[in-house]
């Protein structure tokens, strides 16, 4: 568990963005992968205080030391032990006690839960830890990850789960490979386009989510289901897919294997145009830095 070169620009551009991060939680404590003289520049750039990664300044493994520069005042740990030195000891698989709920103004996962068998329990725990009007973050793992944790996950899951029937709304959601050189994609909610926002690619991708929670309701009271059913079961129309398969061309019946090859090659392009990270309407190119227009980081 930790924060990357990406993570820390992500939570650089929350805290551009208005999050507070006055009482901050971290599901795991997180080690900070990232050298203390990066660190500097990064926040010199953003204008906020470096020197708690000076030469010799103590503890720039962990992400304590960016949180308290982000501006946190009190930075918590929840943890299965305490090996780590956790100040809260809890298992994730089952339900946080009510003296957590609603304690923190930002809940950061940098890499716990895909490795908790009861996600949505865990989940479910995150959240409600979460205060009116703050924040909850994750850093998790999309494709390529099998073998990497239990699960890895997909947007739908996020936009479905962090939205108004829970009370929360996601503010920002970035799709990136995985180190330093790859480039940051903003997806775009499946209910939105009325698509499913699938994805297939050939390295490890993780995404990065940034959600508010608006008020306090009961979580999952009404129960998450995915956006391209719930108007087929409403009585609406069901999306128009254009067919995978197209129908059998005049040159099949004169060189049938001209023509497989053909209609392989037609799928294939097909997928690809879709279901890739080059398709515009569900993965927008944008910039490392978000909205901090100065900043400039050489990677």
């Amino acid at each position: 568990m930790g924060l990357d070169i990406n993570s820390v620009l992500f939570l650089l551009a929350a805290r551009k963005r208005g999050a507070d991060f006055s009482n901050v939680l971290m599901i795991g404590r997180q080690d900070l992968n990232v050298y203390p003289a990066k660190m500097q520049q990064v926040l010199t750039q953003a204008g906020l205080a470096a020197d708690l990664f000076a030469p010799g300044a103590p503890d720039t493994g962990f992400a304590e030391p960016f949180f308290k520069a982000l501006g946190a005042r009190k930075i918590s740990a929840l943890d299965a032990s305490a090996f780590e030195g956790a100040e809260f000891v809890h298992d994730l698989n089952r339900p946080i006690n009510d003296d957590l709920k609603q304690k923190f103004d930002l809940v950061y996962d940098g890499g716990t839960l895909e490795h908790v068998f009861n996600f949505p329990v865990a989940l479910q725990n995150c959240l409600e830890m979460v205060n009116e009007g703050g924040r909850f973050i994750t850093q998790t793992c999309a494709n390529n990850w099998c073998g990497h944790g239990f699960y890895q996950f997909s947007p739908e899951l996020f936009y479905n789960v962090l939205g108004d029937d829970n009370g929360f709304e996601v503010e920002r959601m970035i799709i990136h490979m995985v180190g330093p050189y790859g480039r940051w994609y903003e997806v775009a909610n499946p209910r939105e386009i009325q698509s499913r926002v699938e994805l297939f690619n050939s390295f490890p991708l993780q995404l990065l989510v940034q959600a508010r929670r608006k008020r306090i309701v009961p979580l999952f009271a009404k129960t998450p289901q995915q956006s391209d059913y719930t108007p087929r079961w409403a009585g609406r129309s069901p999306e128009l897919r254009e067919p995978l398969l197209p129908a059998r061309p005049q040159l099949a019946k004169i060189l049938p294997g001209v023509a497989r090859l053909r209609n392989v090659l037609k799928i294939g392009w097909k997928m690809w145009r879709g279901n890739s990270l080059a398709n515009r309407k569900k993965f927008k190119p944008v910039k490392k830095s978000g909205q901090l227009a100065p900043l400039k980081i050489d990677l």
